[in-house]
């Protein structure tokens, strides 16, 4: 799946190194969104229609809360369309290589548009101070130029997140069986027969945590309040493929941890509630609970009975 962002509302993007150490000021948007541009040495301009890439950290209250350093850049369609308040203004002002500075004061969408999803999600709060900088990578004249340069970059990122998880297990001392895809499982306690293998249909335990601790779900902690069996057909598209890909090594019966880099999971893109970083690696603790060949039958529909003829 592309990441391509279309409204950088609340996307904010920033950059290891600014590109010029010269003198600017803050300038704002037509829609008030103050900003400094840092202008590089191409001059290449970016102008409607071309794609541009981009690096980007988003700070709240001076605290780094997401960053695309060290991952995988955004690409972003430049439309002839703009957004009051936001970085769309701004797009066809700036070149390849430009970094941006720009500050964005989360009472002022909430003065716009109190309903706004971010803010009832919880994700932002009153008061919050958002900066965004960014850095302006390379800017591309086609979708289908663009598209090359993606894959490459996502193909170049995934082997170097397979060898950050592959020393993982590795520092950890961690005895585990490597999937094709590049997941790792780890036996705990062994099962019985045959390994669950595709087309199956399993019931099965989990809890989720990130490399770092964090626990994000579960279906045996009542706080994640959906306390029962998860069931699915393996291989069918249901779960994350790195989820699926370790329940099909395993056995009924059987306990096992499993390591998944983001790729095979949400990456950049998780669910914002879920408290998961985007491109961050996971751990499952799984048990197999039940293998059957094939789901049982949805439950018949209620008979519903005949209505009643009106009395005369």
């Amino acid at each position: 799946k592309k990441m391509r962002i279309k409204n950088f509302l609340f996307v904010l993007i920033a950059v290891a190194t600014l590109a010029s150490c010269g003198k600017t000021t803050y300038r704002k948007t037509p829609g008030g969104m103050p900003y400094k541009v840092y202008s590089g040495s191409d001059t290449q301009r970016i102008a409607v229609g071309n794609i541009i890439k981009v690096h980007f950290t988003r700070t709240i209250k001076d605290s780094v809360d997401y960053t695309t350093t060290g991952s995988l850049p955004v690409y972003v369609p430049i439309s002839a369309n703009s957004t009051p308040y936001d970085l769309s203004e701004i797009w066809t002002k700036l070149k390849k290589g430009d970094s941006v500075v720009a500050t964005q004061m989360m009472d002022t969408f909430i003065m716009r548009n109190p309903q706004h999803p971010n803010f009832l999600s919880g994700q932002f709060k009153k008061g919050d101070k958002i900066v965004i900088s960014l850095k302006i990578i390379d800017v591309f004249a086609s979708d289908s130029l663009a598209q090359l340069d993606e894959a490459k970059q996502k193909k170049e990122w995934e082997s170097k997140e397979g060898e950050i998880v592959a020393k993982y297990i590795k520092d950890k001392n961690i005895t585990a069986q490597k999937t094709a895809s590049g997941v790792y499982v780890e036996t705990l306690t062994p099962g019985t027969g045959n390994v669950v293998g595709t087309g199956k249909y399993v019931s099965v335990n989990y809890t989720g945590t990130t490399f770092g601790g964090f626990k994000f779900d579960s279906n045996t902690d009542s706080a994640f309040q959906h306390v029962a069996p998860l069931s699915f057909t393996t291989a069918s598209g249901e779960m994350t493929k790195g989820f699926d890909d370790g329940v099909q090594m395993m056995r009924k019966g059987e306990q096992a941890r499993v390591y998944v880099p983001s790729s095979l999971a949400y990456g950049a893109q998780p669910n914002p509630q879920s408290g998961i970083k985007p491109y961050e690696n996971l751990i499952f603790d799984i048990v197999v609970l039940d293998i059957k060949d094939k789901a049982p039958p949805p439950p018949p529909a209620p008979v519903q009975a005949p209505q009643q003829m009106p009395q005369q």
